[in-house]
């Protein structure tokens, strides 16, 4: 849809998101159907600031992160015919922040991350025919919270992120992974956003960054053909918000924003370098949470903080651009959403930020 079209059929999508709201069944009335979330079994640790990845025979690869003991360097794969974990092979370091990377070759690359007192700038292979990790190139800086996104030449763009165990130190650059040589060149750097971005690819080959430090509205693009970012039009100045591709080539983007206090859903069109607010949330200051792009086309919003108290899970409905409430789920960030091959999504892990409480648990989500 382009901002044209968009502008002109504002109204009647703005009635029919108002109607569509109002079927949804209200959360009260929820409460009396099944619950489309179920219990799986739980890890063999708690874990937070993991990262979970799709294996191509349809099992999950979980590696790192921390929890009352620190960064671990354990990994654990889950089988979903089977409801069960096994033990993987552990990382070379303890890791937690980092990205998790599925190539074409079926193999994962994990880059970066840390430990309380340490920053990594080495990456390494997971290869699931052998159940084994093995060195590849160091990443040009180290880096911990950045994101990394699987271009379509089959390189990985590393982007943001912080250099050191504190916050303030932002980093504005990019950097690529050629898996044919196993090294890591800089690339353009951001000229604004900068430390905890949302990164997604585009349906044109591009990768749009937002930042998310609530302060500055910012998001640039990258353009793997120039290795080159250049601003684009600025969204809100989120905080603690997540980012998807729908169907359609526009990108969703929901979390909390500056001065305001709701987690509502905005659309960003690249065709037309064009954001429109289309629907209010049913869940107030949402931040740390997850988004997954469904088989139905409808994405999944996922825990989250939510002032630190229990909420409800949410689905964002691409025909009439609204937001419903889909059943009750808990208050954690730093967990992880994986959309299965059964259409379900593995949710595992994650943190209450205000006990604090750490989780080993996993559920599976079934689309209603």
């Amino acid at each position: 849809m382009t901002r044209a079209s968009a502008s002109k059929t504002w109204l009647l999508v703005g009635l029919w998101s108002t109607l569509a709201v109002a079927a949804a069944p209200s959360q009260d009335t929820q409460a009396g159907l099944v619950s489309p979330w179920t219990q799986a079994a739980s890890m063999s640790r708690y874990r937070y600031s993991h990262t979970a990845t799709l294996l191509p025979a349809g099992t999950v690869l979980v590696t790192g992160g921390s929890s009352s003991g620190g960064a671990t360097a354990t990994s654990e794969t889950y089988n979903p015919a089977t409801n069960t974990w096994s033990a993987s092979a552990s990382l070379s370091v303890a890791r937690a922040g980092h990205t998790a990377t599925r190539l074409p070759s079926g193999r994962v690359l994990i880059a970066g991350g840390g430990t309380s007192t340490t920053v990594h700038a080495s990456a390494e292979l997971y290869d699931p025919t052998t159940n084994t990790f093995t060195a590849t190139g160091a990443l040009v800086t180290a880096r911990r919270g950045h994101k990394a996104v699987l271009l379509d030449n089959g390189q990985v763009l590393a982007v943001g992120g912080f250099g050191t165990t504190s916050y303030n130190s932002a980093l504005r650059s990019a950097e690529l992974y050629n898996p044919s040589t196993g090294q890591w060149t800089a690339t353009g750097s951001l000229s604004v956003a900068a430390g905890t971005v949302t990164a997604t690819l585009l349906d044109d080959g591009r990768v749009l960054a937002i930042n998310d430090d609530g302060v500055t509205a910012a998001a640039e693009l990258y353009n793997p053909s120039t290795g080159t970012w250049t601003r684009a039009a600025n969204p809100p100045a989120f905080y603690g918000h997540a980012a998807v591709r729908l169907d359609s080539g526009a990108v969703l983007a929901t979390g909390q924003e500056q001065y305001r206090y709701d987690s509502g859903a905005w659309l960003y069109f690249p065709e037309d370098d064009y954001w429109e607010y289309v629907s209010y949330a049913n869940e107030m200051r949402r931040r740390g949470h997850s988004l997954t792009l469904l088989p139905s086309g409808r994405v999944l919003v996922a825990r989250g903080t939510r002032n630190q108290i229990g909420g409800s899970a949410e689905l964002f409905d691409p025909d009439s651009w609204s937001l419903y409430v889909v059943g009750s789920d808990a208050a954690t960030t730093g967990h992880t959403a994986t959309l299965l091959p059964s259409g379900g999504v593995l949710v595992v892990g994650g943190t209450s930020q205000e006990e604090p409480e750490w989780y080993s648990s996993a559920e599976i989500f079934a689309e209603p």
